[in-house]
């Protein structure tokens, strides 16, 4: 018969017709197979304490660091327009904004960097300012003021220090667009009952934005009220192309800086009288980097009085 306790075991033995084999062979064979036994016992425990031995590794290991999360947005002085947020070009407290957002995950003296991508986006967005990091709570603000002169793409990547190349987290890209600046000079109020009032409007912008933006057509608007018993509210409509508008061919003023004349015509009689214009041309963001993507009312038929953003 024979018993064996398993792999693990050490307990071999052979007994066979009711005496034992005590010939020099047989006891060979019986050590050797007594040694096979101790070499899988030897083994079994040496795995045994190596899973140990890395258990207790493990068990030691430190906590890595949470990857930092990034939020992103930009707010300027000028209200929203379809969600865009705009400055004015040169446009002082309005021509800036904030990028601004929070950072989880900080640890103090980690780096967030400012990344900005103008129009046309050709170049790869480049660093343009860096905050030092000061871990204060979960989550951890940031803030940059920028005052871009054509549309751009903002994001803000957070290093390990300074000098590092290798971000560690991004954030989305965020818009920031440019509207032109300028003003416009002129009108008499209108002394007499047939009305002749000239405006002339200058537009501010990027050199490089002054051929599209000259050549565009020019939509102008007109609203007039008429009271025979006094003076008039001011109209809610403006209508375009009333008044018998007309607009003179854009005029170059300098590399940045161009005129256009607009002109309105109108009768009020002796009543009290109330009137107001606008005009407008239509945004070609992607052709220039000035304006808002989308359309925005210019050319409409009519306009509010009130409107706050054409284009």
């Amino acid at each position: 018969m024979s018993v064996d306790t398993g792999p693990g075991g050490g307990t071999w033995l052979w007994v066979g017709h009711h005496h034992a084999d005590t010939s020099p062979l047989a006891r060979a064979e019986s050590k050797e197979r007594m040694l096979g036994a101790w070499r899988r016992a030897a083994l079994v425990a040496a795995l045994t304490g190596s899973a140990a031995i890395a258990a207790q590794l493990a068990g030691v290991v430190p906590a890595q660091a949470a990857t930092p999360t990034i939020t992103v947005a930009a707010k300027s002085s000028n209200p929203r327009v379809t969600g865009d947020v705009f400055v004015y070009y040169l446009g002082g407290k309005y021509g800036s904004a904030r990028i601004h957002g929070t950072i989880s995950g900080v640890t103090s003296g980690e780096v967030a960097t400012l990344y900005a991508q103008p129009f046309p986006y050709a170049r790869a967005a480049r660093p343009v300012r860096s905050i030092t990091l000061s871990a204060t709570g979960p989550t951890t603000a940031y803030s940059f003021t920028v005052a871009p002169t054509l549309a751009t793409r903002y994001q803000v990547k957070v290093f390990a220090r300074k000098g590092a190349t290798t971000p560690l987290a991004t954030s989305p890209r965020q818009n920031l667009y440019v509207v032109a600046n300028g003003y416009f000079t002129g009108g008499n109020n209108c002394p007499g009952a047939v009305c002749r009032e000239t405006f002339h409007v200058y537009t501010i912008l990027p050199s490089s934005a002054l051929g599209v933006e000259m050549s565009k057509h020019l939509y102008p608007y007109f609203g007039l009220n008429l009271s025979a018993t006094g003076t008039p509210p001011y109209p809610r409509w403006l209508y375009l192309n009333a008044g018998n508008a007309s607009v003179s061919p854009a005029h170059r003023i300098s590399a940045s800086e161009f005129e256009t004349t607009v002109t309105y015509s109108f009768t009020t009689g002796n009543d009290g009288a109330a009137w107001a214009w606008n005009w407008c041309s239509k945004d070609t963001v992607s052709s220039d980097g000035l304006g808002l993507p989308g359309s925005h009312g210019c050319g409409a038929r009519r306009i509010r009085s009130t409107v706050s953003y054409l284009g």
